[in-house]
């Protein structure tokens, strides 16, 4: 069988608050292998976000990853990459999709706006390529006219349009 792409062990996080140490999450543990698609399910509260943030290095700083978690990511070690190569790897490498992608997405700004600026952020490319990249993610997603959909701001999309928009940009 080949390698997992991802591999997390022994995953727990704690938060340090007024009250004393909280724990979050407690040994979570799965392999993600290429082609495969992976949910995390549980309870409002249950960790689902604590555990992803984590592996993306995007929790707040009363955080703790205790000693003896490991995730493993490509063969690179997601707990303990510097922040400079973090950002070559989230976003473009590794996403998360929110469950309510308006919190995701600046309100004030065009959707077509925001997917391209994604785009050149992990791609050598400028404007103009960016934006007919974002047109072909859209027609990839069944968005209706494409055109009109980029210079659309987010609460003028549905909740699963805006779920689309979000996952596609890769």
């Amino acid at each position: 069988m080949s390698q997992p792409i991802l591999s997390v062990r022994n995953l727990s996080v704690s938060f340090t608050t007024n009250d004393g140490i909280v724990d979050a999450v407690k040994k979570v543990e799965f392999d993600l292998y290429k082609g495969e698609t992976l949910a995390i399910v549980g309870e409002s509260g249950s960790g689902k976000s604590v555990s992803t943030n984590a592996l993306m290095q995007l929790l707040p700083g009363n955080a703790i990853i205790r000693e003896g978690s490991s995730a493993v990511f490509e063969g690179k070690d997601l707990i303990n990459t510097p922040e400079k190569e973090m950002l070559t790897i989230r976003g473009d490498r590794i996403g998360m999709i929110f469950q309510e992608p308006m919190t995701s997405l600046n309100p004030y700004m065009r959707v077509g706006i925001q997917v391209a600026e994604a785009i050149m952020c992990h791609r050598n490319v400028n404007k103009t390529e960016a934006k007919k990249k974002v047109l072909e993610l859209f027609e990839l997603v069944h968005l209706p006219n494409i055109e009109q959909a980029y210079t659309k701001y987010p609460h003028e999309f549905s909740g699963g349009q805006l779920q689309r928009i979000m996952m596609q940009w890769r």
